[in-house]
């Protein structure tokens, strides 16, 4: 019996608050239907942005927002052209106000955008739009005359979404899709952080690099964005890290991954080559300034469980030295630490570790993939031990009976050359040639 007098009252609340906005909704279906009301969201919006905008159509509900269908806009910004197109663009707004005939937006979904950032050359931007001076919380249209609608956005979303990079010749450097997004922007305009997540399906970047599943919350305000954590999956492993930038210097990016799978990583990055290197691979490093597009960073990289395949200059050394295990070499450990400056990359410590032998060096790799290296083979004692009597004076020799020999490495990482060879075989030649000139000798 009681419920039954609770819910009376709540009932007649209802029909009242439903007769309230009927006029409201009348009202709402003939403004957001009329040219003037398309126009002047067209204009307002191109002024924020600084570009043209058009919209093909606008539908209104009292339930379902208003829906703005075929959003097409175009910027030019000193930095090139963001060129957009929307689906549909839906949009909330507040009963309340719409009780006082104010249509007052406070959540906005943009629908399968397409967006595409092209850099142009600084002579061919034009310059763009000044922005209007409405008050951004307030985005009144009417200069002084009754606002037809106003923005006090609380939250944005982004639905389906592809995004493209392109460098002034119109080449890719970026292209993500399945883009989604949600933002917390309620206390954007009294200067607190806009917080919220991000997660992208894919994400194909230059050298064949593809990124899946990836996902991040993150935190913005004006002038800086954190990223914080953020994880990925690419060639069969996970990576993750974080990515900060803020006004006071360029960003800084950590990228970390466990489980990548070497084999996958070498076809991307050389398709066509011989060779092939095979293993899991760990990595940790930190990076300056990606958002310039000149990289600088260090890290440290581990592979573990390898294979290294298709090396002619091991094949040589295997039938010369007749050692069969230097051909093809299983490989027990890979470590090396590098630093990327200048558009050049810098690695010390390198250390290559297998049953039979080891290979340490230090060198660098151009801007034009051109290697200087020096290293050093060792081979373990049992190796030592079936050398060719003439091959075993040219390695210098180490406690536990191991030798020791250094060479060098040129060329491109397609195509190396190494002194090896000639360090071994030479000498090896002109002893066994010393001999039979001996014997002959001896024997004449």
């Amino acid at each position: 019996m009681r419920s039954r007098w609770v819910l009376i009252p709540l009932i007649i609340i209802g029909a009242l608050l439903m007769l309230a906005m009927g006029p409201g909704a009348i009202w709402l279906d003939s403004f957001v239907h009329s040219d003037a009301f398309r126009h002047e969201v067209e204009s307002k919006i191109g002024q924020t942005a600084g570009g043209t905008v058009e919209i093909k159509q606008i539908d209104a509900g009292l339930f379902i927002g208003v829906r703005l269908r075929g959003f097409a806009t175009k910027v030019n910004t000193e930095q090139g052209t963001v060129a957009a197109q929307v689906e549909s663009v839906n949009c909330s707004y507040s009963l309340l106000a719409l009780l006082e005939r104010q249509l007052q937006f406070n959540r906005v979904t943009l629908v399968d955008p397409d967006v595409v950032l092209t850099q142009q050359p600084p002579s061919s931007v034009a310059t763009p739009t000044a922005p209007g001076t409405t008050e951004p919380r307030s985005a009144a249209a009417g200069g002084g005359k009754t606002p037809l609608f106003s923005v006090v956005l609380d939250s944005a979303h982004v639905s389906g979404g592809h995004l493209a990079i392109r460098d002034t010749t119109g080449a890719t450097k970026a292209d993500l899709q399945g883009v989604d997004a949600s933002a917390d922007t309620a206390g954007y305009y009294d200067g607190r952080d806009v917080t919220g997540k991000l997660s992208i399906a894919t994400i194909a970047l230059p050298q064949n690099l593809k990124l899946t599943d990836f996902s991040t919350p993150f935190t913005f305000r004006t002038g800086a964005i954190s990223a914080d954590p953020y994880e990925a999956s690419a060639f069969g492993g996970k990576l993750t890290g974080d990515y900060k930038l803020d006004p006071s210097g360029p960003s800084l990016l950590d990228v970390n991954g466990t489980g990548l799978d070497v084999t996958q990583i070498g076809k991307a990055a050389s398709p066509g080559s011989a060779s092939s290197l095979s293993g899991s691979l760990a990595l940790q490093s930190k990076w300056h300034g990606v958002e310039t597009g000149k990289l600088t960073g260090e890290g440290d990289a581990q592979i573990t469980g390898g294979k290294l395949s298709g090396v002619s200059v091991l094949h040589d050394l295997a039938t010369i030295l007749q050692i069969g295990a230097l051909s093809d070499p299983d490989l027990k450990n890979v470590s090396v630490h590098f630093v990327v400056a200048n558009g050049s990359t810098h690695f010390s410590d390198l250390r290559i570790e297998s049953e039979v032998f080891d290979m340490t060096g230090n060198g660098v790799i151009d801007p034009q993939g051109r290697i200087d290296a020096n290293m050093a083979l060792t081979l373990h004692s049992g190796a030592m031990g079936a050398l060719p009597g003439a091959a075993v004076s040219l390695f210098s020799k180490l406690p536990g009976g191991g030798g020791s020999i250094p060479f060098h490495i040129s060329g491109t990482l397609s195509s190396l050359h190494t002194n090896l060879s000639s360090n071994i075989f030479s000498p090896a030649a002109k002893a066994e040639k010393s001999v039979s000139k001996e014997l002959n000798h001896l024997f004449h």
